[in-house]
């Protein structure tokens, strides 16, 4: 069995994986959720966050594991496996991105995604953090396959996202993020980060396996038997 760290996203925390952990733990895995700074229940600054602190308390986690990790992220989560999987290659057994940001070498979010698409109406600006305006727009954003009760527990939880780190570059090479394995779970009814793009990415870096699920853009509430399994097998793979 596996040591399994799972990232959450943008808005998100530890808690967006509730339904998933115990189905892994079940498998007779090791699973680790944590709240990335200012984000779910950490207190820290929004206007000061930046990539490298979320990379820092990610490594924390990574390097107090008694074993190599298979690393679990979630939409903008993907910039930190791949700072991960550069700094601490030998700590990584394999790389899992859920409709995740898989980002080449010197590409920040804004650059490659953010600055190249209309801003999202179900997203505001708000000093240094981004902020959901409206129910509807932001169940639609994340969970337009989720069930009800689901969805509006989650939407009850989000919270302001920081700004700043995602205008940070990725800073990876083959050298050392290139030898980490990296599988994708793509999320073909996703409003947040469109099924197109989530091609895109895997076409220009490629990964192996490509995993199809008919979900929305969180995999882990709408379809957790599906998501969980698919886990499983890329642990144990």
């Amino acid at each position: 069995m596996a040591t399994i760290v799972l990232i959450h996203g943008h808005m998100h925390g530890a808690w967006c994986w509730e339904k998933v952990v115990p189905l892994l733990a079940a498998k007779g895995h090791k699973v680790v959720a944590f709240d990335l700074p200012a984000r779910g229940a950490d207190t820290s600054a929004h206007d000061t966050a930046s990539l490298e602190q979320f990379v820092k308390a990610a490594e924390e986690i990574v390097l107090a594991q008694s074993e190599p990790v298979v690393l679990v992220g979630h939409s903008a989560g993907g910039t930190i496996l791949s700072e991960i999987a550069e700094r601490h290659p030998d700590r990584v057994v394999r790389l899992v991105y859920v409709a995740a940001m898989l980002l080449p070498a010197g590409e920040s979010i804004f650059s490659a995604f953010v600055t190249k698409t209309p801003m999202d109406p179900a997203l505001a600006v708000d000093g240094a953090s981004a902020v959901w305006t409206d129910y509807q727009l932001i169940r639609r954003r994340f969970y337009n396959k989720s069930p009800d009760e689901d969805a509006a527990r989650a939407i009850e939880k989000l919270c302001a996202e920081p700004i700043a780190p995602m205008t940070h570059p990725v800073q990876v090479t083959p050298e050392r993020y290139g030898r980490v394995s990296r599988a994708f779970i793509q999320t073909r009814f996703d409003n947040a980060v469109p099924f197109e793009a989530q091609s895109a990415m895997c076409a220009a870096m490629p990964c192996d396996p490509v995993i199809v699920m008919d979900t929305d853009h969180s995999p882990f509430l709408s379809a957790p038997d599906e998501f969980a399994a698919h886990i499983d097998k890329l642990a144990v793979a």
